[in-house]
């Protein structure tokens, strides 16, 4: 995907998570923030020229469905275009501050996908509170990436 596609994505995302209780809708309100992250990350690995920002959509590391003329998609084999996930696929390149600032962010939301998602720990305020400002500082340090500041190079 392309930047602006990333953008639009998480301005949806966050749209949706505003309308979710985080209490009551965690496991909505949780993965449309970890969504939303990782899709600021993806945007900001491509606007500093570290992944591909081509048309095709993650599949697996390293597989990619590819649009095709007739409208379809098609796997292929890539280099490293969109993560799946901070750390999946591994970012080979040096990784500017700011970017890598942003990965760990999201390590600190994703710590409670198995537990509170899959294992069924209960969420609680403090674990809402630890991915809400995770995610907002994620957000902001895209955006100051985008308006030209701390680029962290």
């Amino acid at each position: 995907m392309n930047v602006q596609s990333h953008l639009e994505k998480i301005t949806r995302l966050e749209s949706l998570r505003g309308r979710l209780d985080p209490l009551q809708d965690f496991e909505l309100w949780f993965w449309a923030g970890m969504t939303a992250g990782t899709h600021a990350v993806n945007a900001a690995l491509h606007h500093g020229g570290i992944t591909a920002s081509d048309d095709m959509y993650p599949m697996q590391p390293g597989v990619y469905l590819i649009p095709q003329p007739d409208g379809g998609l098609k796997p292929a084999f890539r280099s490293v275009g969109d993560i799946l996930h901070v750390g999946r696929p591994v970012i080979e390149a040096p990784v500017p501050e700011d970017v890598a600032s942003m990965m760990h962010l999201m390590e600190t939301i994703e710590q409670y996908r198995d537990p509170c998602v899959r294992e069924g720990v209960m969420p609680t305020a403090a674990i809402i509170e630890e991915c809400d400002a995770a995610l907002r500082h994620c957000l902001r340090l895209l955006s100051d990436r985008m308006n030209g500041d701390g680029h962290g190079h």
